[in-house]
């Protein structure tokens, strides 16, 4: 049987890329002990290259592949440690990877090995800082000791591991993450070690959005006190000029609650986003309750929901905020017209009124045109009525004069309103 050839297919110019897409971050597999020590660089949307280059500085210095020009992750070996880049919408993580050289838990992080001046000089801002260490299992309580009084931990996985922390920085400005691990799959402990790794760094990522709502939620503040003020002034009674500058006012104002809407978009939408995957990745530790601790899920649930919330109440008050100026620029509108068309039926009515008077006026001309045509008429026709008294005894020319005054006068009228009619138009 022939087997089906693809040579003439035609695939699709980014199917690569959408392939590697679903393997870019694949979790390491860990045996404890082990130390991995996470770094996130907040660059920006525009970093990209600048990080990329220092991971390329870095393999150069170590002699081994540089990342493509398009890579978005690159791993690179110094034999007792591994460094591991990714990066994302706006960051970089840079996360080590060693086997620790003595036996205290936080004596060492993963990055000791790593040259130091190169550290020293990642292009964006340090936001997470975090150490995970991974050892056999012990007893939770006497971990918990490392910590101080707010311990935050639980079960994971069925029983498969313990995570324990309590999200405060060290001495070394680090959050500290204990996982103590039994004995057995490494692929199961460097899946829930990466979840963990991931719910720090989209933590503090989806904390950014914080400072953000309280400085819009002043300026907010302001906005909705103007807005008060500008809706007051919507009830009084004012002239058209009056409406048109208020109009203005409220142009003004929507213009900067856009320009305000605009700065703190991204900023909400990317905190949702990334809220949403601390909690899938909390949901996918499947914890347990160890006595006495908050687990990781209702930590969150006490100190980010809050945050998150209010973030989200800020941005339907802005929200709010554009759509209460709109309606009362669309109430302020429909005054102005109606004002306007009130204006335009006066003067309207008033050429109404002056048209009528004009007709008036005009029908008077008429009249007295109409009687001074038909007296020169009637004079002109005097002469010949007398030439014939005259010529021919009998004839009264004064009888015959007041006989056809009247028809002139209706001829003169008749003509005057055909002559009115081919100039205006007018039937009436």
């Amino acid at each position: 049987m022939a087997k089906a050839t693809n040579t003439s297919w035609r695939f699709h110019p980014q199917r690569d890329a959408l392939l590697a897409e679903a393997h870019a971050r694949p979790f390491t597999p860990l045996t404890g002990p082990a130390l991995v020590t996470r770094i996130a660089t907040l660059s920006g949307q525009t970093g990209e290259a600048a990080d990329r280059q220092h991971m390329a500085t870095l393999c150069r210095r170590l002699g081994q592949p540089e990342p493509g020009a398009d890579a978005r992750w690159a791993v690179v070996d110094g034999g007792s440690w591994r460094l591991r880049w990714e990066r994302h919408t706006e960051l970089s993580t840079w996360t080590g990877f060693r086997t620790p050289t003595g036996g205290t838990p936080f004596e060492e992080t993963a990055l000791d090995l790593v040259p130091q001046d190169w550290l020293s000089e990642f292009p964006g801002e340090v936001l997470v800082a975090t150490r995970l260490e991974v050892w056999p299992a012990v007893d939770e309580k006497a971990a918990s000791a490392m910590f101080g009084v707010e311990v935050v931990g639980a079960r994971l996985s069925d029983g498969a591991a313990i995570a324990l922390t309590d999200f405060r920085p060290d001495g070394r400005g680090m959050t500290r993450l204990l996982m103590l691990a039994h004995a057995g799959d490494a692929s199961q402990t460097g899946r829930m070690a990466q979840s963990l790794l991931e719910i720090e760094t989209y933590r503090m990522l989806a904390l950014l959005a914080f400072p953000v709502a309280g400085q819009a939620g002043r300026e907010l503040s302001a906005i909705e006190a103007r807005a008060a003020q500008l809706a007051e002034k919507l009830t009084e009674q004012a002239d058209p000029e009056a409406d048109r500058r208020l109009l203005d006012e409220l142009s003004t104002l929507a213009g900067e609650t856009e320009a305000l809407i605009g700065r703190t978009t991204f900023r909400f939408d990317a905190a949702v986003a990334y809220h949403r995957i601390v909690r899938e990745r909390i949901d996918m530790l499947r914890e347990d309750h160890i006595n006495g601790l908050l687990t990781l899920g209702e930590f969150m649930q006490r100190r980010l929901d809050p945050a998150m919330r209010t973030c989200d109440a800020v941005a339907e008050r802005q929200r709010a905020a554009i759509r209460r100026i709109a309606r009362m620029a669309q109430m302020l509108n429909t005054r102005v017209e109606v004002a306007a068309e009130a204006t335009s039926a006066a003067l309207l009515a008033s050429m109404d009124k002056r048209a009528g008077a004009s007709l008036k006026l005009q029908q008077t001309v008429e009249g007295l045109s109409t009687a001074a045509i038909a007296y020169y008429a009637v004079g002109l026709l005097g002469f010949p009525l007398k030439a014939i008294e005259k010529a021919w005894r009998g004839f009264d020319a004064t009888v015959a004069t007041g006989i056809i005054a009247p028809l002139v006068v209706l001829g003169v009228w008749m003509w005057l309103r055909t002559f009115r009619k081919k100039v205006t138009g007018d039937d009436h």
